[in-house]
């Protein structure tokens, strides 16, 4: 690239293409990445400094979503997050916390819902997801997460959508205690100044999911004047 500022434009314009794809291809973010910079950027796109990082795709979803889809995506977030409050309380002996594009704003209805539980043993997490007859699998966790001891997942009946397509995935990462000591890192939290500053947390407790639903309940019902 022949300056900063010019990588910066391509990788903006890389990010807006690419979060066009995710949410209405249903493509991932890698994919879409790679596709949007070989369209847009041809040899070069095969150079790891042309393709925008998380933060830049994030904001380029969120824009995304907010101009373009609008209401509906206010809408699904809402319900996610009301059946992530559901489950978070179902799990509170766990010490439960909202993390991801559910929290953060850039869900799309192919985003998993992802809670972080703080405890001694899966095990007790697992006996509790069979007590409720959920069919769930177990996975080892992702390279990178301290503390982490595994990943359980599984899928909630397209009913709890309320209206969208398909079930959701629910990803339960389960961690150590003492993990819960360890603030969230800078690529889980967002610098979006228009996001709430506890969907910018990187990590939501029941309590703070509660009021944010509260909160954003309150600012549909009275939304800004014209005048």
């Amino acid at each position: 690239m022949d300056s900063t500022g010019e990588r910066e434009k391509l990788q903006r314009q890389i990010a807006a293409i690419a979060a066009r794809m995710i949410v209405e291809e249903g493509r991932d973010s890698a994919q879409a990445k790679r596709k949007a910079a070989a369209a847009l950027a041809g040899q070069r796109a095969r150079s790891p400094a042309v393709l925008p990082d998380k933060e830049q795709m994030d904001a380029a979803l969120r824009e995304y979503l907010r101009t373009v889809v609008g209401a509906p995506h206010k809408a699904m977030l809402r319900r996610l997050r009301t059946v992530a409050a559901q489950w978070m309380h179902r799990l509170e002996e766990f010490r439960p916390y909202l993390v991801g594009a559910v929290l953060d704003g850039s869900a799309t209805q192919h985003s998993p819902l992802k809670l972080n539980l703080y405890t001694e043993s899966a095990k007790d997490v697992e006996m509790a997801l069979l007590q409720r007859r959920v069919d769930f699998r177990v996975a080892e966790p992702p390279s990178g997460e301290s503390r982490a001891m595994e990943v359980i997942g599984f899928l909630l009946p397209t009913g709890e959508r309320e209206g969208n397509e398909g079930p959701i995935a629910v990803l339960l990462t389960v961690f150590e205690p003492e993990a819960l000591r360890i603030a969230p890192n800078a690529r889980s939290r967002s610098s979006d100044p228009l996001l709430h500053p506890i969907e910018r947390s990187g990590r939501a407790s029941l309590a703070m999911l509660r009021q944010l639903l509260e909160e954003s309940e309150v600012a549909a019902s009275h939304p800004p004047s014209r005048d």
